[in-house]
């Protein structure tokens, strides 16, 4: 049976130095090319748009594609609410065939002869790994372990224990499956590498694994439909048409809870970093339930002027419960 090709199956179904970082701030999505990492696709990013901050909201392997989350200018003062989000992954496992990166850019160290997995067998073990897990962190990663990062430890042959971390597996299933690969989709939380997922599911079957096509489809409510390549950024850099891909930072935080301010003298207090202690204690009540940031808004196109976090002890001057952008 021919197989779509990966290329086609990934495909969608469906970011001036001279310029104001307040009027240039928001998120930028961009589709990553292979064979750059994400750090790369940062510095051309902010060359090619002449920015002063661009930062991103997730690694993604130089291998793989899809969804990269930019945070220009002030933006990048809410990289850490973006990057908490859950993920969705597209990928391709080759069974039988295991390699040191747990990826296809790695040296095999092993291969499985034996007979090929029944399809029913792979959707069980993939089912088994739904929910709540500890997973190790692979040997080849950007984490640090004694000040260095793992990967420069193991391409030095130096081993150390591998940290593990707690990580989530909010869905796990079979798209397509041919022996010796299979295309799966996964939607999981922050941090979870999907290269050690592909490992431990061909652990599990006895045949081994590795990741050979990787492609973020999406990151929170950022979809790869909104995403816009590395061409058509250059395409539009010139005359400035790629401000009209960006997302407003509070469009960006839509995820958290809202208060849109119009009291002249709780916007001046914001303008010099702080909150009306009278005022807090009369909203805080509003947001009990909120563990996270709230919202301040202005405007009739709401522009966010703060995060803020009433259920902080902190006292109401303090900037510690409160996060203004200018």
């Amino acid at each position: 049976m021919k197989m779509t090709s990966e290329a086609e199956f990934f495909r969608c179904a469906q970011s001036d130095v001279g310029s104001s970082p307040a009027a240039d701030s928001g998120i930028l999505i961009v589709d990553k090319p292979e064979g750059l990492t994400s750090f790369a696709v940062v510095a051309r990013v902010k060359k090619s748009l002449k920015l002063k901050k661009v930062g991103h909201c997730g690694t993604l392997d130089p291998f793989a594609t899809g969804v990269l989350v930019l945070c220009i200018n002030q933006a990048t003062r809410i990289a850490d609410q973006l990057s908490l989000q859950d993920k969705l992954y597209r990928f391709t496992l080759h069974f039988g065939v295991q390699t040191d990166t747990l990826d296809r850019t790695g040296q095999v160290v092993q291969t499985y002869d034996g007979p090929a997995v029944d399809e029913s067998d792979l959707a069980a073990a993939a089912h088994g790994f739904v929910g709540i897990q500890r997973q190790q962190v692979p040997r080849y990663a950007a984490v640090k372990v004694q000040g260095r990062r793992l990967y420069e430890l193991a391409r030095k042959g130096v081993e150390v224990p591998l940290p593990e971390r707690d990580i989530t597996i909010h869905r796990l299933r079979v798209i397509r499956y041919h022996w010796p690969e299979a295309i799966m989709e996964a939607r999981c939380s922050k941090g979870t590498y999907i290269r050690q997922l592909a490992a431990d599911i061909g652990h599990r079957l006895g045949c081994g694994a590795h990741v050979n096509a990787l492609r973020r489809l999406a990151s929170g409510s950022f979809d790869i439909c909104q995403a816009i390549s590395m061409e058509e950024l250059k395409s539009i850099a010139k005359d400035n048409r790629w401000r009209e891909k960006l997302i407003s930072m509070s469009e960006a935080l839509d995820h958290l809870p809202a208060m849109v301010i119009k009291d002249r003298q709780i916007l001046q207090g914001l303008d010099n970093g702080h909150l009306d202690p009278a005022w807090v204690a009369e909203k805080r009540g509003q947001f009990a339930r909120s563990a996270g940031p709230v919202r301040l808004l202005t405007g009739a196109a709401p522009q966010l002027l703060a995060l803020w976090w009433p259920g902080s002890s902190e006292d109401a001057h303090s900037k510690r419960h409160l996060r203004v952008f200018t």
